[in-house]
């Protein structure tokens, strides 16, 4: 019989694998009980190592990591859902609001060289990386540069969003919760956010798959407001069936 601590270290290797876990994936897998399971969450979380949600766990926040920190995190997952995002979802030619976060940087990066639409971003590293690309046009909104985010926010980025109309807002995930909607951790960030989706007429959000089945303070959409989900693990079909069983349409790269 698997001893407790063992247990618990390949269920801090899963998550840091992964990015997520679920209580009956992991009673299956180490022949254990729910309440086991459960219990083993519980310490895990108190010691620091995951963030337990409904039915499973997350890593645990990251708030406070910086840009690049957080851009090292899940990264080949990151380019999966990137280079899919890029290639079936964003047209070569048309308007496009890219929002924070470090999955939309990936974005940027995976655009395909034929590729001559206008992108209007808050995110700095958006820009300096479609400098590099020869056809894209680039308008940066303006702003407080929040260094630890690597992203502009306040009125004066909300004023500016609205002075644009855009085919397709593509939003980073912070939060996304079947019921409590696409959430944020500040009123800022929600403010740009709702900004781009009421100026867009598609919505796309891109998200790993430990944002998912989480939420945050500050609502910025119902789920039913998303045209698109991007995510990159593979998730079983029932987990999945609380988004697309309310009308979205969910990615899996």
């Amino acid at each position: 019989m698997m001893s407790v601590t063992t247990r618990q270290q390949e269920i801090q290797t899963l998550v840091r694998a992964h990015g997520t876990v679920h209580i009956h994936d992991l009673a299956a897998l180490f022949h254990a009980s729910l309440d086991t399971i459960r219990r083993d969450l519980r310490q895990l979380e108190d010691e620091g190592h995951l963030r337990r949600i409904h039915g499973g766990a997350i890593l645990p926040n990251t708030a406070t990591a910086t840009y690049n920190e957080r851009a090292k995190e899940l990264q080949p997952e990151r380019a999966a859902i990137a280079k899919k995002t890029a290639n079936d979802l964003i047209p070569d030619h048309g308007v496009f609001f890219f929002d924070s976060g470090t999955t939309i940087c990936e974005v940027a990066r995976h655009l395909k060289p034929s590729f001559r639409g206008t992108i209007i971003t808050v995110n700095p590293m958006v820009a300096v990386e479609l400098a590099k690309h020869s056809n894209a046009n680039v308008i940066m909104i303006g702003g407080v540069l929040l260094k630890n985010d690597m992203v502009v926010s306040g009125p004066t980025t909300v004023d500016e969003v609205r002075n644009y109309n855009a085919d397709i807002a593509l939003l980073g995930t912070c939060a996304l919760h079947p019921e409590a909607g696409l959430s944020t951790s500040t009123a800022e960030e929600r403010a740009t956010k709702a900004a781009m989706i009421n100026q867009s007429a598609e919505i796309i959000a891109v998200t790993t798959a430990d944002k998912l089945e989480t939420s945050l303070p500050y609502r910025v959409c119902d789920i039913d407001a998303i045209s698109y989900l991007v995510t990159g693990r593979k998730l079983s079909a029932g987990y999945l069936a609380n988004y697309s069983d309310r009308g979205l349409n969910v990615i899996q790269a």
